[in-house]
């Protein structure tokens, strides 16, 4: 009977001694089964930010630059004006052109070249002569001398000198700078024609009166003649 109750109690002691064991294996298995599902868990987020930042920087747009690469425009030089200097020849006694008409034709012309705006025109300072107005082309660097004739296609006689010619014309010669060659000459269509009313008023009795009109229309056919030289046309010829 002794034995027996010793036996179980070593029986007891064997089987808590085992669930003891049992427990701790048991405790074990749990605590892996912990770290693997903790580790699957870290792996699973890892991936899922993975995949979100692939996406994020897949799908970002990026807006264009609003002001884009600045280009500095240059300030297109201008041509220089082209410099005229014009003049006309003094009184022809021969012709009996009255003197005013000159100082008329010369004011108009230059008047009219200026309205050109490649051309800066300006009076020669003096009436003078042809072989003149071609050594003060040589003089000049850069301006054209621009030399002008009042004449007339009817020789000159004491009646003409007299009572000046009916008809009178423009002529003009181009002297190009430094050489004094002659860029181009011509004269115009346009008559100077005499009238005796509304004419262009004389300090003399004895002077014959021309038209003004005519006047004017001349020495602006002229100006325009001189333009078309230097390839220049106004806008109310077009």
């Amino acid at each position: 009977m002794k034995a027996s109750v010793v036996r179980l109690v070593h029986l007891m002691l064997g089987f808590r001694k085992d669930m003891k064991l049992l427990n701790s294996s048991l405790r074990a298995i749990a605590n892996s089964k912990n770290l693997l599902a903790a580790f699957f868990l870290l792996a699973v987020t890892v991936t899922v930010a993975a995949q979100s930042g692939r996406r994020s920087s897949n799908g970002q747009t990026t807006a264009p630059s609003v002001s884009g690469p600045k280009t500095v425009e240059k300030a297109t030089a201008k041509a220089p004006k082209i410099q005229l200097l014009v003049s006309v020849e003094d009184r022809n006694l021969l012709v009996g052109v009255p003197y005013y008409l000159s100082d008329t034709v010369l004011d108009n012309c230059v008047r009219r070249l200026n309205d050109a705006a490649e051309i800066n025109a300006a009076p020669a300072g003096r009436r003078m002569t042809r072989e003149e107005a071609g050594t003060k082309a040589k003089a000049q660097k850069e301006a054209f001398v621009i030399f002008l004739q009042v004449e007339s296609d009817i020789a000159p006689s004491a009646k003409q000198a007299k009572n000046g010619p009916d008809e009178l014309y423009v002529r003009y010669t181009i002297f190009e700078p430094a050489t004094a060659r002659i860029k181009q000459w011509g004269r115009t269509h346009q008559q100077i024609y005499k009238t005796g009313q509304g004419g262009v008023s004389t300090s003399s009795k004895n002077s014959p009166v021309y038209s003004e009109y005519a006047l004017k229309q001349a020495a602006k056919e002229a100006a325009e003649r001189v333009l078309e030289a230097f390839e220049i046309r106004l806008r109310d010829q077009q």
